[in-house]
C-alpha cells in the first residue's frame, strides 16, 4: 500500500497545511473514499497514534498498523498528527538532571523530606530523622533511586509525615518554617549559593518575581521556592496523591522551577490540535480546511451510501484524546451515525474528557475495550532512568496537564484511578468511569496478562510506547474488531 491510500497527515492547527516532508491534500482524501466505494470493504478501522511523536515515527506506526488492519474485507485509515515532543522532553529533562544546581537541590530536598515524611532506615535511627549524606548519594546513583520509598513503606512501618499529620491551618506559617530549615541547609554551601545567583529558571512563578526580567532569581526567592516544593510534596503524601517519594520530588521541582523545559505547553498544544482538527469548514477551502472534519464528512457520506459498513476506532496513548473529540464531533454533525467498536491502548486522555465525550455518547458505538498496564508495571516503565523513573502516563498525570497547574490528574490508562480506593473513591468522574466499565464484560485488559488468558484478552507490553508493537496486544485488538 502507498501512503496516500490510507494516511491522513494533519498539519498545523489541525488543517491540511504542510508541516513536514509528507503532506495530505483534500484530493488525497477524495481518492481514498473513491477506493472505498469501489472496493466496498465491510470494515474501516481508523487509527490514531500517540500525539508525542514526529512525522517520521507517526508514518512508521501508520504503516505497521495498516498492515495489521488490511485484509480482503477490512480497510485501514491512519491519522498522523505529529508534535515531535517526546524526544525533546527526554532530552530536556536529561539536561536538567545533569546540572550541579539541580543535583544539589535534589539532595537537600531528599534530606529534609526523608525526615518530614518518616523515610528512615532500620539501623538504629527512629522515625523523623533525615537520611545520611552517604545513603542519599548511594540511592541517587541507582537507576531507580529510592525505589521502595512510597505509601506502602510508610504503612508497613506505621509511619507517616512526622512534622504534620494533617494539613496545617496556616500553610503560610508552615512554609516560613520550612524556609528557615532549608536556609540552614543551603546558605552554608558557597558553591550552591553561587550557582543559584547565576542560574535561569522557568518555573510557574518566576515571571512575576524574577530579577531584571532575565529569569535569574535571588537566593532568598530560591529558598522560598524550595520550601514551597517541599510543602507540596508533604501535602501530596498526606492526601495520598503522591507518585512515590522520588518521582513526586522530581515532579514538584520541574513544576516550580523548570516548567518551560518540561514542555507542558506543548502537551496542551497537542490536545488543542486533537480538537481543532474537527473544526467547522464552512468558511474554509483547500489547505486551510480542517483535515479531521473533511475526513469525517466523507465518512458520514460513505456510511449513508453503504449503511452496513462497520467503522472502528483505535487509539494509542494521546490517540484516545483525538477519538473522544472525534466522537463528539460526529454526534454534532450526524446524530444518527454510529461506530462499531472502539479500542484504546494505554490511553492518555483525562477521565473527565472520557466521561464527557465517550460515555455521554456511548449509544453511538457498539463496544469498547481498553488495553493498558497494571500500576505495578506503570511504575517500572522508566521514562528517564536515574531521573524520572515512572511511565509517561505518570508524568502526564503529575505535571503536564493544564500546562503544569494540575497534579495527580486522573488519566484513563492508569489503573490506580480505577480501583475505587482512597483517596479516589469519592471522585464523581471516577465513579462514572468505573460504573461504565463495570457494565462491560472484560472492558479493561491489563498488561501483563496471565498465561493462558483467552484470545482477545492478552497484552504483554511493559512500556507505554510498546502497545502498538506488542504482538499479543495487536492480536487481541484484531480479535476484538472481528
Amino acid at each position: 500500500m502507498e501512503l496516500k491510500e490510507f494516511v491522513v497527515n494533519v498539519g498545523p492547527h489541525g488543517t491540511f497545511r504542510p508541516s513536514g516532508k509528507y503532506q495530505t491534500t483534500t484530493q488525497d482524501i477524495d481518492e481514498i473514499f473513491q477506493k472505498f466505494r469501489a472496493d466496498k470493504p465491510e470494515k474501516i478501522t481508523i487509527f490514531f497514534h500517540g500525539g508525542l511523536v514526529n512525522e517520521e515515527a507517526g508514518i512508521e506506526t501508520a504503516l505497521k498498523m495498516a498492515t495489521h488492519f488490511k485484509n480482503d474485507n477490512h480497510a485501514p485509515l491512519c491519522f498522523v498528527w505529529e508534535t515531535g515532543f517526546s524526544e525533546t522532553l527526554k532530552a530536556n529533562i536529561s539536561k536538567i538532571a545533569s546540572t550541579e544546581i539541580f543535583n544539589k537541590l535534589v539532595k537537600v530536598l531528599v534530606k529534609k523530606l526523608s525526615e518530614k515524611l518518616g523515610f528512615d532506615f532500620a539501623d538504629g535511627r527512629g522515625a523523623g530523622q533525615s537520611l545520611p549524606d552517604a545513603v542519599i548519594e548511594n540511592e541517587l546513583n541507582k537507576e531507580v533511586p529510592f525505589e521502595n520509598f512510597d505509601q506502602d513503606f510508610l504503612d508497613k512501618n506505621n509511619r507517616g509525615p512526622a512534622a504534620i499529620t494533617a494539613l496545617p491551618d496556616n500553610e503560610h506559617r508552615y512554609e516560613l518554617e520550612l524556609q528557615a530549615e532549608f536556609r540552614q541547609l543551603i546558605e552554608p554551601d558557597y558553591e550552591f549559593m553561587q550557582a543559584i545567583e547565576k542560574h535561569k529558571f522557568t518555573g510557574q512563578d518566576q515571571t512575576e518575581e524574577n530579577i531584571g526580567g532575565r529569569g535569574i532569581i535571588s537566593s532568598a526567592l530560591f529558598i522560598k521556592s524550595v520550601a514551597q516544593i517541599a510543602f507540596k510534596v508533604i501535602k501530596r503524601f498526606i492526601t495520598k496523591r503522591d507518585h512515590g517519594f522520588y518521582p513526586t520530588i522530581i515532579e514538584e521541582i520541574l513544576r516550580k522551577l523548570y516548567i518551560a523545559e518540561v514542555g507542558a505547553w506543548v502537551w496542551n498544544e497537542m490536545k488543542v490540535k486533537s480538537q481543532d482538527m474537527w473544526g467547522d469548514n464552512a468558511l474554509r477551502s483547500n489547505l486551510n480546511m480542517f483535515a479531521g472534519t473533511y475526513v469525517l464528512e466523507k465518512l458520514i457520506a460513505h456510511k449513508k451510501q453503504f449503511p452496513e459498513v462497520q467503522i472502528n476506532l483505535v487509539g494509542h496513548s494521546a490517540g484516545s484524546i483525538a477519538i473522544c473529540n472525534l466522537l463528539q464531533a460526529t454526534v454534532e454533525r450526524d446524530s444518527n451515525f454510529t461506530y462499531n467498536k472502539i479500542a484504546f491502548m494505554a490511553p492518555a486522555c483525562r477521565v473527565d474528557l472520557f466521561v464527557e465525550k465517550l460515555i455521554a455518547n456511548s449509544s453511538k458505538f457498539k463496544e469498547f475495550k481498553m488495553y493498558t498496564m497494571a500500576d505495578a508495571f506503570e511504575k517500572k516503565d522508566r521514562m528517564v532512568p536515574y531521573f524520572y523513573t515512572h511511565s509517561l502516563l505518570y508524568l502526564i498525570s503529575g505535571i503536564l496537564e493544564n500546562e503544569g497547574k494540575d497534579y495527580d490528574s486522573y488519566i484513563l490508562g492508569m489503573e490506580r484511578y480505577l480501583l475505587s480506593e482512597k483517596p479516589y473513591h469519592e471522585a464523581v468522574e471516577l465513579k462514572a468511569v468505573i460504573a461504565y466499565l463495570s457494565n462491560i464484560e472484560n472492558s479493561v485488559v491489563y498488561s501483563k496478562s496471565d498465561v493462558g488468558s483467552a484470545i482477545g484478552l492478552q497484552t504483554e507490553s511493559l512500556s507505554h510506547g510498546g502497545f502498538d508493537d506488542d504482538p499479543a496486544t495487536i492480536k487481541s485488538v484484531l480479535h476484538f474488531l472481528k
